[in-house]
Parts: structure tokens; sequence; C-alpha cells
């Protein structure tokens, strides 16, 4: 893994131990396919191959909230974000996996890696804003 990803990744869990009061299991992701992977009950990013940042919110998520993690996320450099749209959730909070039969991740099978990762995937595929990085204006 490059270095430049790893300096992404570090950053990206700062925001979310940050926005979490360090609670652990939501300032670690994972890696799957060189892509990395990162939820909490609020949000959903995903770092692509390419270094583009992949935000998504819980539909449940305050626009407050989604604003402060959208604006610190955009503030890591060499990593063009992109807005897609909200995910669904139960009434737990927890992400729907197939929004026609209502199963959420709740009751997901964990030992599944491909089809929990390509559901998440599938939660990003939907952009709505891309904000590309480019260099500072003096």
């Amino acid at each position: 893994m490059a270095d430049k990803k790893k300096e992404i990744v570090a950053k990206i869990e700062a925001v979310f131990e940050r926005l979490h009061e360090g609670k652990s299991v939501y300032s670690k992701g994972e890696f799957y396919k060189e892509e990395f992977f990162i939820r909490s009950d609020y949000a959903l990013v995903v770092l692509n191959k390419n270094n583009e940042i992949l935000l998504s919110f819980a539909d449940h998520t305050r626009p407050s909230y989604a604003a402060l993690y959208a604006l610190l996320l955009d503030e890591i450099p060499d990593a063009p974000m992109c807005i897609c749209h909200d995910y669904k959730t139960d009434e737990n909070g927890s992400m729907l996996v197939e929004e026609e039969n209502f199963n959420s991740t709740g009751r997901i099978i964990w030992d599944d890696k491909e089809r929990y990762y390509d559901m998440l995937k599938r939660k990003v595929g939907d952009v709505i804003i891309r904000k590309m990085k480019g260099e500072k204006r003096k």
C-alpha cells in the first residue's frame, strides 16, 4: 500500500475518532480489495483505488452533523471528495442491505465479507457532488 494512501486513511480515521469521542468501534476502518471502508451510525466512507473519498450519510443523520463530517474530510489533501446519496436505515439505525425487503446490517452474515463490502460499495455508487482538489490559489 502506498504511503499516500496510508496517510489519507490515518486522517479519515482521525476524523471518525474525533467525531465519536475516541470510540474505537467507529474510529477504525478496514481494507478490502485495495479499498478502505469505515462506517459509523451516521456516515459511510469508502476510499477507493483512486484515493477519492466517497461519503454517504444515514438517512437519520442531522444536516449539521453531516456538514461537519464533510468539512473535516474535505480538509484532507490529495483526496477528492464525492458526496453520495443518503442510505436508508431501519428503526434501530442499522443500514438496510436490501431496501426492497428491509434486511439490515443487523441481520447480515458477518463472515460473508464479499457480500458486505459489495453492499457498502453500492451505497456510495450514486455520486451527487464531486469536489476535486487542485492547486491552492495564492
